[in-house]
This record gives C-alpha cells, structure tokens and sequence, in this order.
C-alpha cells in the first residue's frame, strides 16, 4: 500500500510541475473530496476537483511545487512543499508553504486530501511583483 500511496503524491508533483491536468483528473476516485486550504467550501467529486485545477491555472498561472517532502503511514500520506504560484503574463507570484494530507484507496486513487496553509504560510519573492491574496475570498471562490 505504501507504494500506491508515494506514487500517488508523486504523480501528484508531477501534475503540478508538468501543468498536467489529465494527470491529476487520473489520481483522484470519482468521489473524492479536497479540502484546499482547510477551512474552505470541499471540493466534492471529481468535477468539481478539476474545476479546483481550473481556478489555480487559469490566466497565465503556474503552481509549482519545490522542496518536496513526504511521509506515508498505511494508506495515508503528508506531502509538505513549497508551492510557487506564479503568473508568467504579469511577473506576479508568491510562495505558499503548504501540508497536504492525503489518503488512498486499495486502487491507488486519492479519496480525501486537505491542504493546510494560511495567510502565514504566504511569501513574495523579491524578483517577482506580489499580488495580494485575502485567504477568505480564496476560500470563497466558488
């Protein structure tokens, strides 16, 4: 099951750093329910996961994940990263140091993943201008 499970975070990264959203649709069970950050409205099933996907690369973004690090207990993972959004048609960006908590099915799918971050967890790179993110109208981007 270990197995399942890194391979499920490393694909995971890999959706991310390839800006592949086929791949991340592919990992997650149809059912599935992420929580990003925690605190915000589920994303619940796997359309509204991928409109999630939507939000985060739309106009010219790009999220990806550096100093990658992950833990995995039975079939429950922690993927600790940094995630570099950035906004390549403005030179806006700001890193936002994030937990992820996941858990994985026998079939390797991700049920449930929750991400933990806040305001805190934000920093402006000083090459890049900064864009402000108040966390409650992220949380409220329905």
């Amino acid at each position: 099951m270990k197995e399942k499970v890194q391979s499920a975070l490393d694909n995971y990264v890999l959706a991310y750093k390839n800006n592949d959203k086929s791949l991340f649709k592919s990992l997650w069970d149809d059912q599935a329910i992420f929580e990003d950050p925690v605190g915000a409205d589920p994303c619940i099933g796997i359309e509204a996961i991928c409109e999630f996907w939507d939000f985060g690369h739309g106009n010219g973004m790009q999220i990806t994940p550096t100093n990658v690090d992950t833990v995995i207990c039975s079939n429950e993972g922690i993927l600790k990263a940094t995630m570099e959004v950035r906004n390549v048609n403005d030179n806006t960006g700001m890193d936002i140091s994030i937990v992820d908590h996941f858990i994985v099915n026998d079939e390797g799918k991700i049920t449930s993943g929750r991400a933990f971050w806040d305001e805190s967890s934000i920093s402006s790179p000083s090459d890049l201008n900064s864009f402000d993110i108040n966390i409650d109208d992220f949380k409220d981007r329905g």
